[in-house]
């Protein structure tokens, strides 16, 4: 390869003339397909005459080149990056690429970073093979130089080479203690060097050093804890090595010239995040009692909480008292990690001793100063309320802030302490609040320093309502004058942030039983003041909705909502326009759900404008979804889970309204109309995560009308279209589009009989379901296959088409050969698979049983099917369907030829068996009905989760963690005794056949099918047409079974 040819090409695609780029760009991708490209890239890095505007280009190239061709894993949509490297030129690269790295990292250190990924694509597809054994001799020989550019990239590449071990077990791992043992005390004495050079911490290089040791580190004790890293030897060097990166201060110098938010990007302070990280971890996974403990290291476990952790606390505190002085800065995440670190000793039993004195001083200099919030807080609220929202009121918030790891903490502590923490607390807020009061005039003059204060109370209350409401609760009725005195002012405070937050706590409320006549009325009044609030502020308005969800079903609320309720939800929709959530979508649909008899006449046009809502999200997401993801960074791809969440709930909000209205055909044929151009979209776009709600909605539109309306058939349309598309996602989820399929075939039948054109559709999708002979199918997945199958036979009938049958046959009978020795313990799959040959019998019992014969599969069948599923259905479409299949086996399969296909012994077998299955029939239909009318019934009872803790308030705190010991012991007695009910053979059985219980919201493509008619009508023509066989079939029967018969035919 000529290396000053590719400098020029790379030289010529930064030239200001377009003519000039674009021949150096065609000319590049003419030589990037040349072997020995990659090596020619490394040769201009390495030279230092080269300008760093073209290493920058090479590297940028060379980074997605080597991602994209070293290895097949990743796919760049543009093609010649996915041309594979040429294997005999990837021992140069690697010979090469380190030494790259070192020639940058002198005078051009932003190529260095460009190609890091590079480095991770090299080393975890090589150094595990054994294919790049010198890295590591390589990379210590650089930490050895004087030069601090050349060992900075030998803890690149030893930080690549120890990331390879993260997931790893120690069993798997073995030569990685080896590795331990001559490596890593040289490499704690780097370190600590590093720590001591004069003027380190004005020195970011040296801070992104000890940043990479100390991931290092975590790399190989993040999943598990090599042994010869557990001993005292190792382990308290190497963990005062954290705490002494965790301890030193940053320089002034730093801290004066840098603003906060630019802190944290500092290497120096991105080292102690890691640091005080590795120490929570190691804490909670190897040092810490727990249930789901996978590792039991006994002796490291008293190691580090006998020698370590008082030392380690007593820093945490030091740091957080002098934060709290503001003598000393923590980024976000290192004090998140100090939180997290002292939430956890709450859990463990020896540490939670060494915290419990100082619980008052957590609350009181912790808890409630980080939730006091600040200048950059209340800035938020006003310019930014979506970012309020997310950061200080959503419950989900994962980022790592201080008040998240805060309200954590004291929730654990009141939860898991509640004897020594929760009256401390109570009495702290009461206490705050009443001094507050006092010194404001009953809160009418409440300067803003107060107000924050009046915030972080309120914010501590709210977290830790369900311990102080609930019914068995000491403090459940003294809960109801602290509303009054000091939660219920607030509904018309001055402060928004304090109007959403007593919202957002009394929305706590809707489970509490007040005993004076006026709390809920006063709440409502403020729920409804703070929804309307004039001032637009979008948290109060948010917050104060959900409280309005919470009580709906109020009587106060309730009768008080009745009379607005269209101007409520046109606030709400106006509101859920505002902002994309998915909890306002839920508000509305409780509404919907509520107020059905109010909203009707607004429903047709709720419902448009929930579609117009929904268009405008599925478009941004769909542009979204086609964006070349190779045009991002790691950091910069968009998240679109908000919108995404928030569609899916105003859909299921459509589906509610749908629902709502059962009773009314033409509401819900405009119903269809509105939701259509919703269906389409998300069929013709192929957003398949969207699919379900879709078929939900025809699910339920064609269940209610009991019939295919013309929309419907057009949205089957619509469905074949997009199964018909190249890369289609429709037989991957065949499971949601059976919801509509199968209303199709119960609704719709006769229309499928009559119009090839939708029969086809439905066969297409079969047809693409069962592509590839099913080898990529799990047996859930199967199962949806033959339901499919066993739908269309039985709906079709006699009128099935015979290239249909065969291949619904066929795929079955391919099933059982597949799994024969599997067809008892996988009932599920059996049963289902055999449904659809029994479907198949129905209307063509002979074709059937000669199919079976020729592939030798029919004496299986019928045992397997007489003398083991049989007795075991309880479904009512499994006895349906073996009594229809019994009937025609009975009354059109001639007698002689039972004697043909040597099955003699059955023929005498199928009258006691409709006998049997029709005395099981009655029970089947009570219990299908049974459940319906559980699941139309309101008679749900409430779970109060907290009552049982109640019980054992009085208990000690310090037995907490012998509890979980014990059950933990409890947990592996009952293991035991499973596996022996498992070895059995009993349990797994019945576990399985709970797997057959049947839906009872799903309508039966036999519903419409009455067995005892059916019954007489077979046998009532049999006695016309043969009466010498009816004669024998029923002379062949004992007397009882006769009688068993007489009495059904005679059913009425």
């Amino acid at each position: 390869m000529n290396v000053n040819l590719l400098f020029q090409c790379f030289e010529g695609t930064l030239n200001q003339s377009g003519e000039v780029r674009n021949q150096a760009e065609q000319k590049l991708r003419e030589l990037s397909k040349i072997p020995g490209f990659v090596g020619a890239c490394l040769d201009i890095l390495s030279n230092s005459e080269v300008p760093e505007s073209v290493k920058l280009s090479t590297s940028l190239y060379l980074k997605n080149k080597i991602y994209y061709g070293w290895s097949k894993r990743s796919k760049s949509s543009n093609d010649l990056l996915n041309i594979a490297i040429d294997e005999d030129e990837k021992p140069v690269v690697k010979d090469m690429f380190i030494n790259a790295l070192v020639q940058c990292s002198h005078s051009n250190p932003n190529c260095v970073r460009m190609l890091l990924p590079a480095l991770t694509t090299i080393v975890e597809e090589e150094y595990p093979q054994g294919r790049w054994d010198g890295l590591l001799a390589e990379s210590f020989r650089l930490l050895s130089t004087n030069d601090i550019d050349s060992a900075y990239v030998g803890l690149l590449a030893l930080s690549e080479i120890f990331r390879t071990f993260r997931w790893s077990e120690n069993d798997e791992r073995q030569n990685l203690e080896r590795l331990i043992v001559q490596h890593f005390d040289d490499l704690l004495a780097y370190a600590n060097q590093l720590i001591q050079s004069p003027n380190a911490l004005d020195d970011n290089k040296i801070g992104s050093m000890l940043k990479l040791i100390v991931k290092i580190y975590k790399f190989i004790t993040y999943h598990d804890f090599p042994h010869t890293l557990q001993t005292p030897e190792r382990f308290i060097p190497w963990a005062n090595f954290h705490v002494a990166i965790i301890e030193i201060p940053l320089s002034n110098n730093f801290l004066e010239s840098v603003d906060k938010e630019s802190r944290k990007n500092y290497q120096w302070v991105k080292a102690k995040k890691w640091a005080y990280s590795n120490m929570l971890r190691l804490f909670q996974r190897y040092a810490s009692e727990s249930l789901t403990r996978k590792f039991s290291y006994d002796e490291f476990k008293q190691i580090y909480l006998k020698d370590f952790l008082p030392n380690l606390l007593q820093l945490y505190f030091q740091q957080i008292e002098q934060w709290g002085a503001s003598k000393l800065w923590l980024s976000d995440e290192c004090l998140y990690n100090i939180l997290s670190y002292i939430e956890h000793t709450l859990t463990q039993k020896v540490s939670w001793l060494m915290v419990k004195p100082h619980y008052a001083t957590i609350l009181q200099h912790i808890v409630f100063p980080i939730l006091s919030p600040d200048s950059d807080t209340l800035e938020t609220f006003e310019n930014d309320p979506r970012e309020y929202i997310h950061r200080h009121l959503e419950t989900w918030n994962d980022d790592y802030s201080p008040d998240v790891a805060a309200v954590s903490l004291l929730v654990t502590a009141v939860h898991k302490r509640s004897k020594t923490t929760l009256e401390p607390t109570l009495t702290f807020v009461t206490e705050t609040l009443n001094a507050i009061k006092s010194s404001s005039n009953e809160f009418q003059s409440l300067p803003l320093e107060q107000a924050v204060k009046v915030e972080s109370c309120l914010r501590i209350i709210s977290n830790i309502t369900d311990r102080l409401t609930s019914p068995k609760s000491p403090y459940g009725r003294a809960m109801e004058v602290f509303l009054h005195a000091y939660v219920f002012p607030f509904f018309n405070s001055e402060y928004g942030f304090l109007r959403a937050r007593v919202c957002e706590l009394c929305s706590k409320l809707s489970d509490y039983e007040f005993v004076k006549d006026n709390s809920v009325p006063i709440i409502y009044e403020g729920v409804m003041h703070c929804f309307n609030d004039e001032s637009g502020f979008l948290p109060v308005k948010l917050l104060a909705a959900f409280a309005l969800q919470s009580f709906v079903d109020n009587p106060v609320f309730r009768e008080s909502l009745s009379t607005i309720v269209v101007p409520t939800m046109q606030s709400l929709l106006q509101l859920s326009n505002e902002f994309e959530s998915d909890v306002i979508s839920g508000v509305i649909r409780e509404f919907v759900e509520q107020f059905s008899r109010e909203l009707q006449p607004f429903s047709v046009d709720l419902t448009n404008n929930l579609v117009q809502q929904f268009l405008k999200l599925a478009i941004e997401l769909n542009d979204a979804s086609n964006v070349d993801i190779n045009t991002f960074s790691g950091g910069d791809l968009p998240d679109e889970s908000d919108k995404e969440m928030a569609a899916l709930s105003i859909l299921s909000t459509i589906i509610s309204i749908l629902l709502s209205f059962e009773n009314s055909t033409e509401i819900i044929e405009s119903l269809e109309q509105s939701f259509y151009p919703a269906a389409e979209f998300i069929l013709l776009n192929d957003m398949e995560n969207f699919y379900r709600e879709v078929c939900e909605f025809v699910e339920n539109s064609t269940f209610l009308l009991r019939k295919v309306s013309p929309i419907s058939w057009k949205v089957l349309e619509l469905i074949g279209d997009c199964n018909r598309k190249e890369d289609s996602m429709v037989a991957f989820h065949l499971e949601d589009f059976m919801m509509a399929i199968s209303n199709y075939l119960i609704y719709g039948k006769q229309e499928l009989k009559q119009n090839q054109f939708y029969t086809n559709i439905l066969f297409e999708i079969y047809q693409t379901a069962t592509a590839n002979d099913n080898e990529d199918k799990d047996l859930d997945e199967m199962c949806v296959v033959f339901e499919f199958a066993q739908k269309m036979t039985l709906a079709f009938g006699d009128k099935i088409p015979e290239q249909y049958l065969s291949t619904f046959l066929t795929t079955s009978a391919n099933a059982i050969e597949v799994e024969k020795d599997g067809l008892k313990t996988h009932l599920n799959y059996g049963v289902n698979a055999f449904n659809v040959i029994l479907a198949s019998i129905v209307h063509y019992p002979s074709q059937s049983l000669n199919f079976l014969h020729h592939r030798q599969l029919l004496t299986t069948f019928l045992e397997i099917w007489i003398q083991f599923y049989l007795p075991k259905f309880t479904r009512v479409i499994d006895i349906k369907l073996s009594i229809m299949a019994t009937l025609s086996l009975l009354t059109q399969v001639p007698v002689q030829e039972y004697s043909s296909l040597q099955i003699e012994a059955v023929y005498l077998k199928l009258g006691p068996m409709l006998n049997d299955l029709f005395s099981r029939l009655p029970v089947a239909l009570k219990a299908l009905q049974d459940k319906r009318q559980e699941f139309s019934s309101d008679a749900f009872g409430k779970f109060d989760d907290f009552d049982s803790e109640w019980n054992d308030y009085e208990s000690d705190d310090e037995d907490a963690a012998d509890d979980a010991e014990e059950y933990l012991k409890f947990l592996n007695g009952e293991a035991n005794g499973l596996h022996m009910v498992h070895e059995s053979g009993d349990f797994l059985e019945q576990d399985d056949m709970d797997e057959l219980e049947e839906d009872p919201l799903s309508g039966s493509v036999l519903d419409d099918v009455n067995v005892y008619e059916l019954f007489q009508l077979r046998f009532s023509t049999l006695q016309q047409t043969d009466p010498e066989k009816y004669q024998n079939f029923v002379n062949s029967m004992s007397l009882e079974d006769q009688q068993s018969f007489v009495r059904t035919l005679n059913a009425k």
